[in-house]
């Protein structure tokens, strides 16, 4: 009986810490909805101010249809990654220097790395 109790209570954990796993995090959830959700959306094809930021990880800049110049007209030159992620949260001129996004950046690196931590949760990774 105490064996099959066990067992049991191991497979709901490790079941809950997979789908946990696959979750993006509150504090990853708060800061997108903090810094992005005004104008983005996680939503494939639900375009607002912003593009959709539908499975972002890994796609090239200037994808979505109608934004082209939404970041700076880079269409090709540049794969959403952490670190071209992370450089255009902080300062998008930098990255995308004609970008028409109105947005100062995040200057808190840990902040970034919250955001980036939902977008990547939040995509289903590309694979070439």
């Amino acid at each position: 009986m105490f064996g099959l109790v066990a067992v049991s209570s191991l497979m709901i954990i490790v079941s809950l810490a997979a789908a946990l796993a696959q979750k993006p995090s509150n504090a990853s959830q708060l800061a997108f909805n903090t810094h992005c959700r005004h104008c983005h959306s996680m939503i494939e094809g639900d375009n607002r101010l912003g593009p959709s930021l539908f499975d972002i990880f890994g796609a090239k800049a200037g994808e979505v249809e109608g934004f082209a110049n939404y970041s700076g007209s880079l269409r090709g030159n540049i794969t959403w990654d952490e670190a071209t992620l992370d450089r255009f949260i902080a300062d998008p001129p930098s990255v995308a220097p004609s970008t028409n996004m109105i947005y100062p950046g995040v200057a808190d690196t840990a902040e970034r790395m919250t955001i980036i931590e939902f977008l990547r949760a939040n995509s289903k990774l590309r694979r070439n």
